[in-house]
């Protein structure tokens, strides 16, 4: 079973901060895009993946949006699906914190 989590943030993940940020997390591992980029999916060095990152989407009905996950922040402007499979959630959480650090973001669990 993977883990659903969602980045609340007011600015966006980047392609190249992702780059970036992962290299931190897991250096010998790569970023994949699919879709153009909406989807972005980060592997280790055996190709297994750790996490898979969507395009951000702008929150336009705050209250919706808060009653989906366990213990909202008060406000945020963009929502960020973040999967992280089962098997490997000990590489795959240090990286989404880390995704949701270089932006001042917060990580909340879906309901």
């Amino acid at each position: 079973m993977a883990l659903e989590l969602v980045l609340l943030s007011d600015i966006a993940l980047s392609p190249d901060m992702m780059a970036e940020v992962a290299r931190g997390v897991i250096p010998d591992g790569t970023g994949v895009s699919y879709r153009g980029g909406e989807i972005t999916q980060f592997v280790d060095a055996q190709g297994e993946a750790v996490l898979t990152v969507f395009d951000p989407s702008p929150v336009h009905v705050p209250d919706e949006a808060a009653a989906q996950l366990h213990d909202p922040p008060a406000a945020f402007a963009l929502w960020t699906e973040i999967m992280i499979p089962f098997q490997h959630s000990a590489q795959g959480r240090p990286l989404a914190n880390a995704f949701a650090s270089a932006v001042g973001g917060v990580l909340k669990e879906k309901r």
